[in-house]
C-alpha cells in the first residue's frame, strides 16, 4: 500500500541491455585470455592443451553470436542457445557432455561486465525508486552465456544489486523473449498475476508486445536507442528518470 491506498502494481520486470546498461557489448583483445583462465578454473582436471583446444573451439563456434552482441546486448533469437554450442564443443573435444559441465563452461564464458561498461544514466536511481514505491524488482533479460547467478555477480560489482529482488534470464527460462517463458517464470518467482506487473524495456517486439499479450502494464524506454516512431506501450520514456515518473503515475492511478 502507498499512503494507505492499495497499489495498482506489485512487480516491475526490467530488461537489461539497452534499458539498464548500454546496447553494445565492448569486446577486447584480452577476452580470449580471460575466458581461458575462467574455463581452466571451471575445469581444473583438464590440462592446458585441452583447455586451449576447448576454448578455441568455443570461441570459433560462438563468433556469429559474439558479432551480433557487439552490435546489441540483446541476444538475437536466431542464434543457437549457448548450451547447444557448448555441448557440441565438448563432444568434439572428446569430453563428457552433462548438464553440470555445460553450466560451468557457460558461466566461465560469461565475462564480467563491471570493468567494461557502466549502468546507463538513471539506472541505479530507477531501481531505488521502484524499491521506494514498494514494488518488487525482477530482472527479466535475454542472455547468451549469462544465467541468474552470473548476472547477480555483475549487478553486485556494478552497485545495482541492493534494489533487485530476483533475476530471471532466457537461459534460466529455456526460451528467448519474445517467448512468454521469461515473463511467466518471473511471475512465478514473484507469486503475482500479470495484471499486477509492469514490464520496462527498450524493445517493442521483445518486451512490450509479449507483455501486453499477457495482460501486463508496459513502459517503453529508449535511453540508448533512437526515439521510436510509435509504440503500443502504456507509457514511453526517453530516459530512466522519465521512466520513474511514468511508473509513479501508473501507481497514482489506482
Amino acid at each position: 500500500m502507498i499512503g494507505g491506498v492499495p497499489k495498482a502494481l506489485d512487480v516491475a520486470l526490467i530488461d537489461v541491455g539497452g534499458t539498464l546498461w548500454p546496447n553494445s557489448w565492448p569486446f577486447r583483445e584480452t577476452d580470449g585470455v580471460g575466458r581461458h583462465q575462467r574455463v581452466s578454473a571451471a575445469m581444473p582436471m583438464l590440462g592446458a592443451v585441452k583447455v586451449d583446444a576447448l576454448v578455441a573451439d568455443l570461441v570459433a563456434s560462438s563468433r556469429i553470436g559474439d558479432e551480433a552482441r557487439a552490435l546489441s546486448t540483446e541476444t538475437p533469437s536466431t542464434i543457437a542457445a549457448a548450451e547447444v554450442l557448448i555441448a557440441a564443443s565438448l563432444a568434439r573435444q572428446g569430453l563428457p557432455v552433462d548438464a553440470p559441465t555445460v553450466a560451468r563452461i557457460r558461466r566461465a564464458m560469461a565475462l564480467p561486465v563491471a570493468d567494461r561498461m557502466k549502468p546507463l544514466p538513471g539506472a541505479i536511481e530507477l531501481l531505488a525508486e521502484i524499491h521506494a514505491l514498494g514494488l518488487q524488482t525482477i530482472i527479466a533479460s535475454n542472455t547468451y552465456w549469462r544465467d541468474a547467478e552470473s548476472y547477480w555477480e555483475d549487478f553486485r560489482l556494478l552497485g545495482m544489486a541492493a534494489n533487485v529482488d530476483a533475476i530471471v534470464t532466457s537461459v534460466d527460462a529455456g526460451h528467448l523473449k519474445p517467448h512468454p517463458a521469461v515473463f511467466e517464470m518471473a511471475m512465478r518467482v514473484a507469486e503475482t498475476p500479470p495484471e499486477r506487473c509492469v514490464v520496462i524495456g527498450n524493445r517493442e517486439e521483445n518486451d512490450i508486445e509479449p507483455a501486453l499479450a499477457l495482460g501486463m502494464r508496459t513502459i517503453l524506454v529508449y535511453p540508448d536507442d533512437p526515439k521510436p516512431a510509435s509504440s503500443r506501450a502504456h507509457a514511453v520514456a526517453p530516459d530512466l528518470w522519465a521512466c520513474a515518473i511514468s511508473l509513479k503515475a501508473m501507481l497514482d492511478q489506482a
